[in-house]
């Protein structure tokens, strides 16, 4: 295991690890949505970069790492919990994301030689625009659903659980037609299976292209980039997740008051500036009123009130190992431990699963914490913002990589030398 502060000799020696299978998880996700795949990409992924791992000289255990595994270990125990197939094959995908997220860091953490920083976030920025450019798709064509190569095989009784037939047969966006609404919602949601993770990708993701635009040397690029971004809120604002604006205002609420600590005077003006502009935007193009229009005739914090106090009383029922899955509560007609990612490990893993995921968060937060550079407080940011989602959002299988990733690179950059 590496040393505190060292830099871990022979790193440079080591033979490199192929990039590839990054490219493939982050920059070729719409690919696999396209094709249905979503649920076997985990599996497949995880198998390729440990297959390379064990076949690597060396491993490096980043410090802080640990207790991702022993949470992956305590989500397998949950399993004694799970009734029926169906249930356990939804296990088996939620499982599968967070080893795979496991892996994945692992493989980043020893591939610094053909996976830098700055590709890394390429690949990130890569599907960040695939989402935008897929949230304009959906603004345009929003009744849409893909019928989809894996989708057309699977049998009946696979395509039955809820959660595989929005991933095998996906839908562009979340049309809503909520009793007393004067015309539907359209809620960009490709490529993933509903708005709310659209909303939790681009929030964690706006801070890494802003980190993006901080290491570019060519400023046509960067304004380009910027062009984009200012762009990417028009099908932000139309998914209407005001817990995707929350993530966004802490991320860049944390990283002003980090660039105004280090003096990084440029940088704050942007901050102001841009804020200052989205906000006279959002208020002048009625996005605003739209949102909370929306709640005028969808009572959803009230509905998520009640289900969180159920989700609450039926955990301290299965305080240890948790009920493994969500379960429906035919009193409210909502699977509990569904609706936030926080209730889904508090439910399913039980009170020790979510202290793990949020230790090491917490410590990889806190031991990363000190890097000063622009782009570096804009990953930090991002991880942050990302975690303060999990009240809100659920986080799949590109959410929860892309935290693990973000947080490893910033990990390995003290651990292994700004040269990984």
């Amino acid at each position: 295991m590496a040393t505190p502060g060292a830099v871990l000799p022979g790193t440079a020696q080591r033979q490199a690890l192929p990039r590839w299978p990054i490219f493939a998880l982050f920059a070729a996700f719409p690919v696999w949505w396209f094709l249905g795949a979503v649920p076997v990409l985990p599996p497949v992924l995880a198998t390729i970069m440990a297959f390379y791992l064990l076949n690597s000289k060396r491993v490096i255990i980043l410090p802080g790492v640990a207790p991702w595994f022993l949470f992956i270990i305590w989500v397998a125990a949950a399993v004694v919990n799970v009734q029926g197939a169906g249930d356990l094959m939804g296990f088996g995908l939620r499982a599968m994301d967070i080893v795979l997220a496991g892996v994945s860091m692992l493989y980043v953490a020893n591939a610094g030689s053909s996976l830098p920083k700055e590709r890394i976030v390429n690949y990130l920025v890569i599907v960040w625009i695939a989402i935008v450019g897929l949230g304009f798709l959906a603004l345009m064509i929003p009744e849409t659903r893909l019928n989809t190569v894996l989708g057309s095989v699977l049998p009946g009784s696979v395509t039955s659980n809820e959660l595989v037939r929005n991933l095998v047969t996906p839908a562009l966006a979340e049309v809503q037609r909520p009793w007393g609404a004067p015309e539907p919602f359209v809620r960009p949601a490709a490529p993933f299976p509903y708005a709310n993770s659209w909303g939790a990708a681009f929030a964690m993701l706006v801070p890494v292209i802003v980190a993006r635009m901080a290491m570019m040397r060519h400023r046509a690029l960067s304004v380009l980039l910027g062009v984009i971004l200012a762009l990417s809120f028009i099908p932000a604002v139309a998914t209407s997740n005001r817990g995707m604006f929350v993530g966004l205002a802490i991320a860049v609420a944390y990283a002003l008051f980090r660039h105004l600590g280090l003096g990084h005077w440029r940088m704050v003006a942007i901050i102001f500036s841009g804020v200052a502009a989205l906000a006279v935007a959002l208020v002048a193009s009625g996005a605003v009123s739209g949102i909370l229009g929306r709640q005028e005739y969808s009572d959803s914090t009230g509905g998520r009130l009640a289900l969180y106090a159920k989700t609450w009383e039926q955990s301290l029922q299965a305080p240890i190992l948790g009920h493994g899955t969500p379960r429906i509560d035919p009193t409210i007609g909502v699977s509990l431990g569904s609706q936030g990612f926080l209730w889904t490990l508090m439910f399913c893993y039980g009170f020790v699963g979510l202290a793990l995921f949020l230790y090491f968060f917490a410590g990889g937060l806190l031991r990363t914490w000190r890097q000063s550079t622009v782009p570096d407080v804009w990953l930090h940011a991002s991880v942050l913002g990302g975690i303060c989602l999990i009240p809100f959002y659920g986080l799949s299988v590109l959410q929860l990589a892309v935290l693990t990733t973000v947080l490893t690179v910033l990990l390995r950059q003290r651990y292994v030398g700004a040269h990984e």
